[in-house]
């Protein structure tokens, strides 16, 4: 008979536990915003570490797996968040089979929906045990091998240079179903997605879709060209048109090919990328994009100009070691004052009332100055420090409405509102399956008064892992 004492227990279920999540770090599949794996590896690639996996198509997703074996191996969590302004019950499931086949879920159930990032699930007008509302942030299949994804899921898309100044789209948006196909030709990478939004009250149907090229020299520098477009109308089904991963959206509207005729079915913007590791600790990436063109003389003449937006950040890493990686860094980010907007609302950048990229919106710019730490692959803390300049135009305040004029104006618009702001965040995991979160902020948006919010939480979940 074998007698297992309760330290005994502890360390079967510890290991269990730290074996999981090790084995789910090692699958190609997407990560949810809240886990370890997803913010660690966004400051790896900050630090230029790795710089064969960097790309500007994102969020970031777990590495690829080099297990030959052909057997079904299942990995769960089972967990609970708890903070004090919101709870939440979570899964998360994947499965690999022969090799190359993944499927993922992760839904959760919420009692506050308006206090979780990315979160859109419809409240319901009962609770069940204090809980309102759920929904699937992440689920899918996908098939990948060394080279090519092909994936149909939920999820988002989040395209561009550098982490945390992505402009059209954003890992910060609600999430969305899509299908997806990514090329991987070793230096050139290619990838296409086309995907449903929503379908508002007046049956209006809005759909994306986008496009994009990137070259890596696989040893400090990366360029991309993208092309992400909205379409949306009255009863629509999917345009065919925009199938094609080769097309743009000017031929497709202005050659009348879709399947809605006219000029304000759609709103394409384009974007250019560079990512590019100066020194072995110094790094700068750089997103310019283009909204509306103004190159016709009479228009200039009319006072029209180009709608664009543009981002920039440098890290430096002063300490790079296996247990312990400091970054710090500068970003600047601007979006024109009619950016993200279109004649026809219902193509504006945005889905279920959030922005589908930058989450302060158009006609802002902000200024900021950061320090990141990594401390032996179980605590995360940053500082942020800067300054908010957001015109009266910004379309946060009516995100399907479409924009006035293309008159060239001050930017940012009318009576600016500066914001200065500060924060701090802790994550520590003190067990493999238990993390502490710590995040506080003071800004003054509020021109009568300052405001602080403070934020503590605390992160439990069983892991399950299996190979039949």
């Amino acid at each position: 008979m074998i007698t297992l004492t309760k330290s005994t227990l502890k360390k079967i279920i510890y290991r269990s536990t730290a074996k999981v999540l090790f084995l789910v770090t090692v699958y190609s599949t997407e990560i949810p915003n809240e886990f370890f794996q997803f913010q660690s590896q966004k400051l790896y690639i900050d630090s230029g570490i790795n710089w064969q996996s960097n790309t500007i198509f994102g969020p970031v997703r777990y590495a690829k797996l080099n297990d030959k074996t052909d057997s079904l191996k299942i990995n769960a969590r089972f967990g609970s968040s708890i903070f004090n302004d919101r709870k939440a019950i979570y899964a998360y499931g994947l499965f690999r089979f022969k090799k190359y086949f993944h499927g993922y879920l992760y839904p959760r159930v919420v009692d506050s929906p308006n206090n979780f990032r990315g979160f859109s699930g419809i409240p319901r007008d009962i609770k069940r045990g204090a809980f309102t509302s759920g929904e699937t942030d992440l689920s899918g299949i996908s098939f990948e091998n060394d080279w090519m994804i092909i994936q149909f899921g939920r999820g988002r898309q989040s395209w561009g240079a550098g982490s945390e100044i992505e402009l059209a789209i954003s890992e910060k948006s609600n999430s969305y179903d899509y299908g997806m196909i990514d090329l991987d030709f070793d230096r050139l990478k290619v990838r296409y997605f086309h995907g449903y939004l929503e379908t508002d009250s007046n049956f209006v149907n809005r759909y994306i879709t986008g496009r994009g090229i990137e070259w890596n020299n696989n040893r400090n520098l990366l360029v991309g060209l993208s092309e992400i477009i909205i379409y949306s109308g009255k009863d629509r089904a999917i345009d065919f048109a925009y199938f094609n991963p080769m097309s743009t959206h000017l031929e497709i509207e202005l050659n009348n090919r879709q399947n809605r005729s006219g000029t304000d079915g759609g709103n394409g913007v384009w974007q250019i990328s560079l990512d590019y590791l100066i020194m072995d600790n110094l790094k700068f990436s750089c997103n310019f994009l283009f909204d509306e063109f103004i190159l016709d003389n009479q228009q200039k003449d009319k006072g029209k100009e180009s709608a664009n937006a543009y981002s920039l950040k440098t890290v430096y890493t002063p300490i790079k070691k296996d247990n312990s990686l400091l970054l710090c860094y500068f970003s600047l980010i601007g979006v024109g004052t009619n950016t993200f907007r279109h004649e026809n609302g219902e193509n504006n950048f945005v889905q279920r009332n959030n922005p589908l990229g930058w989450e302060i919106g158009s006609d802002s710019k902000e200024i900021k100055f950061g320090l990141g730490w990594l401390y032996k692959k179980k605590i995360i803390t940053e500082v942020k420090l800067g300054q908010r300049n957001i015109g009266e135009k910004n379309f946060i305040k009516n995100l399907y409405a479409p924009y006035d004029n293309y008159r060239h104006e001050s930017f940012p618009s009318g009576d600016i509102n500066n914001i200065n702001f500060v924060s701090t965040g802790l994550h520590w995991w003190w067990k493999p399956n238990i993390a502490f979160l710590i995040d506080m902020e003071y800004n003054d948006a509020d021109q009568s008064r300052s405001e602080f919010k403070s934020i503590f939480g605390i992160d439990i979940f069983y892991g399950i892992n299996r190979t039949l």
